[in-house]
C-alpha cells in the first residue's frame, strides 16, 4: 500500500477477471501477449504459475501498462518498428524503449529480430547493456510475458519435465523428434552486472545475451532458451541500490533467502549447487538429455563465489562456458596485447613482452579473476607479477 499509494491494492482473489475479458475485446488488445493464456505451469516463475499469467498481469499498474505498450507496438514492418522505438528513445531514457522491445518480441519475434538486425548500433544498447541493468532492477514492474524458462528449487528432481514443457511451447523438433536448441543462457541472478543479487528479475540478462547471439552470432532465436535458476534472493543488503526485491509484491521468483554455506575456500556459496545431487548438475544433465550434447550451456552472472567452482566442475563434462570468466576475460586480455603492440610496434611475440610486465586488475569480479587466470595459465606470467584489488 505504501509503495502503490492509493492505487488498487486488492489481492488476486479479489480481482475481477471480467475486466480481463473486456481488455481483450478490442482488436488491438486481442493480440496483446500479456493477456494471452498459456497452458504452461512448470516453467513459469512460481508466483506467476500460482495465479496464471493473465491474472498476474492484472495486478496493480501492469494491466494499464500492458495496454499502453500494446497500443505503442502496432508496427507490421521493420521500418515502422524502428520508427516506433525511435520515438520512445527520443525521451532520452531508454527504459520505455526496452519495455517496447519486450512487447514487440512477444507479438512478432521475426519482426523483432528484423528490427534489431536493421539497426544494431542503435538498438542493442537498449536490448542489452547499458539499459538492461535498470531493466532488471525494474523487471517485475513490467508485464510478464511468455519468453523465458524459470527452473525453481521446488523443481528439484523434475527439472527435465520443466525444460520439456518450455520446449514443447517454444521450440520445434527435428526429423528425429528431438527438440532443436542451439543454446541456453542461464543465470541465477546472483550478481547481475555490478548491481548485486536481483534474483528472478535477472531474466533480462539471459534474454539480452541471446539477442546478441542472434544479431551478432547468427543463432536461430527460435532455437534458444533464456533460463533463470531460481533458488531464492537476498534482501535489500544484497544489491547495490538497496532495492526491495524479494519482498516486492511484484517479485515473481521464490520469496525466500538463498541457503548458503561456507566453502572449503572460505567463501559463501549456494548450498544446493554442490554435492552429488547438485541442482545445477541436474539442470545441465537434463538439458543435454533433451537437446543433445551440441547445445551450448552458458553460465551468466552468477556470483563469483559460485561462478568459479561451477565452471571448474562442469567445463570438461558439458559444452559449456562462463561468459564473465572466459568471454570478457578473453576480450580484456586481447586489449592488453593490443596495447603491448602499440608500445612495441615491431614486436612479434607480444606474450613474451607481457611476461616481463606487472599486471594490475582493478576489482575482484568474475571478469578480472578470469583475466588473471587466463594470463597466468596460458600466457605463463609469473604469479608474483599479477595483482588484483579487492
Amino acid at each position: 500500500q505504501a509503495l502503490f499509494g492509493a492505487r488498487d491494492s486488492r489481492s488476486i482473489s479479489d480481482l475481477d477477471l471480467a475486466s480481463a475479458a473486456k481488455m481483450g475485446s478490442s482488436s488491438s488488445s486481442a493480440a496483446n501477449p500479456a493477456f494471452k493464456p498459456t497452458a504452461r505451469r512448470l516453467s513459469l516463475a512460481k508466483s506467476v504459475a500460482a495465479m496464471d499469467m493473465v491474472r498476474w498481469n492484472q495486478q496493480y499498474d501492469l494491466a494499464h501498462m500492458s495496454k499502453m505498450l500494446d497500443a505503442a507496438c502496432q508496427a507490421t514492418t521493420v521500418e515502422a518498428a524502428v520508427e516506433e522505438v525511435t520515438s520512445l528513445m527520443a525521451l532520452g531514457h531508454n527504459i520505455w524503449a526496452y519495455a517496447y522491445l519486450r512487447a514487440l518480441c512477444e507479438k512478432d519475434v521475426h519482426l523483432y529480430y528484423g528490427m534489431l538486425l536493421a539497426e544494431p548500433a542503435k538498438l542493442l544498447p537498449v536490448a542489452y547493456t547499458p539499459t538492461v541493468g535498470e531493466a532488471c532492477q525494474k523487471f517485475g514492474l513490467m508485464p510478464y510475458y511468455s519468453r523465458g524458462c524459470y527452473i525453481s528449487l521446488p523443481d528439484k528432481g523434475n527439472i527435465k519435465a520443466v525444460l520439456a514443457e518450455y520446449a514443447q511451447a517454444h521450440l520445434e523438433k527435428d526429423a528425429g523428434g528431438k527438440y532443436k536448441c542451439q543454446c541456453i543462457v542461464f543465470s541465477d541472478g546472483g550478481r547481475i552486472l555490478g548491481l548485486g543479487d536481483l534474483g528472478a528479475w535477472g531474466m533480462g540478462i539471459p534474454m539480452g545475451k541471446l539477442d546478441l547471439y542472434t544479431v551478432c552470432g547468427g543463432f536461430d532465436p527460435t532455437q534458444t532458451i533464456p533460463v533463470i535458476i531460481d533458488v531464492g534472493c537476498s534482501d535489500e543488503s544484497g544489491n547495490t541500490a538497496k532495492l526491495t526485491i524479494q519482498d516486492h509484491p511484484l517479485y515473481h521468483g521464490l520469496k525466500q533467502d538463498r541457503a548458503k554455506h561456507t566453502s572449503a575456500a572460505g567463501t559463501q556459496v549456494n548450498t544446493c549447487y554442490y554435492g552429488p545431487d547438485s541442482f545445477v548438475g541436474e539442470f545441465m544433465g537434463a538439458a543435454r538429455e533433451l537437446f543433445g550434447s551440441g547445445c551450448l550451456l552458458q553460465f551468466e552472472d552468477f556470483n563469483t563465489n559460485d561462478a568459479m567452482p561451477l565452471l571448474a566442475e562442469y567445463r570438461d563434462k558439458f559444452l559449456t562456458y562462463n561468459d564473465d570468466i572466459q568471454g570478457t576475460a578473453a576480450v580484456a586480455v586481447a586489449g592488453v596485447l593490443g596495447a603491448v603492440k602499440i608500445m612495441h610496434p615491431s614486436e612479434r611475440d607480444l606474450v613474451a613482452v607481457l611476461r616481463k610486465m606487472r599486471v594490475l586488475f582493478h576489482g575482484a569480479g568474475s571478469a578480472n579473476l578470469g583475466g588473471a587466470s587466463l594470463i597466468l595459465s596460458e600466457a605463463g606470467i609469473p604469479k608474483e607479477q599479477v595483482f588484483v584489488t579487492n
